[in-house]
């Protein structure tokens, strides 16, 4: 499927700049401004004295120079609105949105993004969430506020804003969202990009209902699952596996500076959704609500929290998802379309060669290492493989080995805390490969550093050491 975020977004950069971007920095732009009105908005409230952070004018606001997108004052506006929702739009200049009707009154499409905009809160509805909280009549009607606008000559799609907290819940807040006007000029056919625009940025606004200020990846990660659940048909979100950690396990889960890698760790929460239910995902948002009275969790930690109630472990979880991402096909429902990296090392053994070893294998916080052993020709039925694992620091250590039969079976067993030795059958005649996974899911963070981690903290476990030996044995006689 074509890429919503392959357009270049030259237009957010100065010249010079936008030359120079790599496709990779064009591409985020794109994916990123939701975040970024979000991101203005906090800093905004920091510094009122009221809490008030508005940071993005609507369309129909006066342009004042800011950068953001207006109407041209004096073009005719009107709008098509159901019980929920309002869509806005202009009848005249380049933001006016295609205006054939078969009705007769209202363009046909705009009917289409108002259908679009209900289908998506409607099955955001049936998954529990509790929806976008009212602006208060802000965008001069009750409903949540769509607005249509020429902004792919930015190079974005859709975007959201927050704009004004709850009252009585600061940490929440309303919000309205800006379409493109045609989705004209992209990869994807219109309504393809409409509806999974409509699934990820209408989630930005129910997550600022839930946790306006809650860490980007986090955020990021979940709306672009949501377009599983509204638009999976689209497979939009595929494009960014290679990504995640599904293409790359070496980069911190919860990274969240300017690299697509927030968006194709949506297989995360893909995984936690298949092992735990759909609700999983609701589940630990609420864990992170930080309205009156409510946990406040921050993402990492809400995830934690959410497995442990359980009866799990976050290590024991994050060790089976890095084994999931070996072997998508097997992991994952439709895993059969997903390409996985390759093992870090692959090592043979057997005649000539019958230990390796490495002492200071180093794996950061939330990321994973696989070593794959295989057995050469000629190893007798009697074979075995010892692997002893030792990690430096216990904390969020854990080690999983899986053996791969001839036969397909596979079998995993595991190390607590990243420390103990497994024997495992290693005849070439029966087993196809060992996979030994060195996982570091360590929670533990000094919040507030300003970094891109979650809780914007320092992770306390980075330098986790792991030391390995893989050694062939005979079975005793």
């Amino acid at each position: 499927m074509a890429a919503l975020a392959l357009v270049i977004v030259a237009a957010f950069l100065p010249p010079d700049q936008a030359l120079a971007a790599s496709s990779d920095e064009r591409r985020t732009f794109s994916r990123d401004h939701t975040l970024d009105l979000r991101d203005a908005y906090l800093a905004n409230a920091a510094r009122s004295a009221r809490g008030v952070g508005s940071a993005a004018s609507r369309p129909t606001d006066p342009a004042d120079g800011s950068g953001e997108f207006f109407w041209d004052p004096a073009a005719p506006q009107s709008r098509v609105c159901s019980d929920r929702v309002c869509v806005h739009y202009v009848t005249t200049t380049s933001d006016a949105p295609p205006l054939a009707a078969a009705d007769g009154v209202n363009p046909d499409w705009v009917r289409r993004n108002l259908d679009v905009t209900e289908f998506a809160l409607t099955r955001m509805a049936e998954l529990g969430y509790s929806g976008v909280p009212s602006d208060g009549g802000l965008g001069d009607s009750a409903q949540f506020d769509v607005y249509l606008a020429d902004i792919s000559r930015a190079g974005l799609y859709g975007y959201c804003a927050p704009e004004a907290p709850v009252p009585g819940a600061p940490g929440h807040a309303s919000s309205f969202c800006v379409f493109d006007n045609d989705f004209r000029g992209f990869p994807m056919p219109p309504d393809e990009s409409l509806r999974v625009t409509a699934a990820h940025e209408l989630f930005h606004a129910v997550q600022f209902g839930i946790d306006v200020d809650e860490d980007r990846w986090f955020m990021e990660s979940t709306a672009t699952w949501m377009e599983e659940q509204v638009a999976d048909d689209d497979n939009d979100n595929r494009q960014y596996l290679s990504s995640g950690q599904l293409g790359r396990r070496h980069v911190p889960l919860d990274h969240a500076a300017s690299d697509l890698g927030i968006y194709g760790n949506w297989i995360f929460f893909q995984f936690l959704a298949q092992r735990y239910g759909v609700d999983a995902v609701r589940q630990i948002w609420l864990l992170a609500d930080a309205g009156p009275g409510r946990r406040n969790d921050f993402s990492i930690e809400a995830v934690r929290h959410f497995i442990e109630s359980r009866h799990s472990t976050f290590p024991a979880v994050y060790a089976a998802f890095a084994l999931a991402n070996l072997a998508p096909g097997r992991g994952y429902e439709e895993g059969h379309a997903y390409r996985a990296e390759a093992v870090d090392d692959l090592v043979r053994l057997g005649a000539g060669r019958s230990t390796w070893r490495d002492q200071r294998i180093g794996v950061p916080h939330l990321t994973a290492r696989a070593i794959a052993f295989r057995p050469r020709a000629g190893l007798r039925a009697q074979a075995r493989l010892r692997v002893t694992v030792s990690a430096a620091r216990s904390s969020g250590a854990a080690v999983s080995v899986q053996v791969h039969r001839v036969s397909g079976k596979v079998t995993t067993l595991r190390l607590r805390r990243g420390h103990g030795s497994r024997v495992v059958n290693f005849a070439g005649a029966r087993v196809r490969r060992v996979v030994v996974v060195l996982a570091n899911a360590s929670t533990r963070y000094d919040c507030g550093q300003r970094t891109h981690f979650a809780c914007h903290g320092t992770p306390r476990d980075d330098r986790q050491r792991f030391a390995i030996t893989a050694t062939l044995v005979r079975r005793p006689r």
